[in-house]
């Protein structure tokens, strides 16, 4: 009785240090997509996985536009990034730099339902905060160009362009 509960013990801080040295993250995010005559409303959930100095993440999320846009849309998004931290990634509290690159599928106002395929690769910069060592958020700005991949399905020609994406995320981490 007295060796398996030594196992367990053992296993266990092998578990919980393991996990403390590659923390992860699943929460929302919001951002904002604005260019010339554009503006985009962006929410999502997201995930994000710690290494070292840096961390990738994923997300999905759901796009559209405001009434103030020409070309008015929604539709749904998928991205994957990566940020640098400079500092320790286990503890949090860093400034970060970043890229990610977000593949959309946008269906525009008009006569058809068919959608259009836009990819926005950007850089950003901003500071990862963790409280209470579980709770974190990470507010952000970040820069980037969106190309139109697919066919053009009564969008105008400002949802193509540079774009200026601030956002923050709030996560909880495991």
């Amino acid at each position: 009785m007295k060796k398996l509960f030594l196992l367990l013990i053992t296993t266990s801080f092998v578990f919980l240090n393991s996990d403390a040295q590659n923390p992860w993250e699943l929460g929302v995010e919001y951002q904002r997509s604005i260019g010339q005559g554009f503006s985009d409303h962006i929410g999502g959930v997201r995930y994000e996985s710690f290494s070292g100095k840096g961390s990738f993440s994923v997300g999905i999320q759901y796009q559209f536009s405001s009434k103030k846009s020409y070309s008015v849309s929604k539709g749904y998004a998928l991205y994957a990034g990566y940020r640098y931290a400079f500092g320790k990634i286990t503890t949090g509290n860093n400034p970060f730099i970043g890229a990610r690159v977000r593949f959309s599928l946008q269906n525009f106002d008009g006569k058809t339902s068919l959608n259009s395929l836009l990819i926005t690769p950007s850089a950003e910069a901003g500071y990862h905060f963790v409280f209470a060592k579980r709770i974190a958020a990470a507010p952000y700005l970040g820069y980037g160009y969106t190309l139109k991949l697919s066919k053009d399905y009564n969008s105008l020609d400002e949802d193509v362009g540079t774009r200026f994406l601030p956002g923050i995320s709030a996560s909880y981490r495991f």
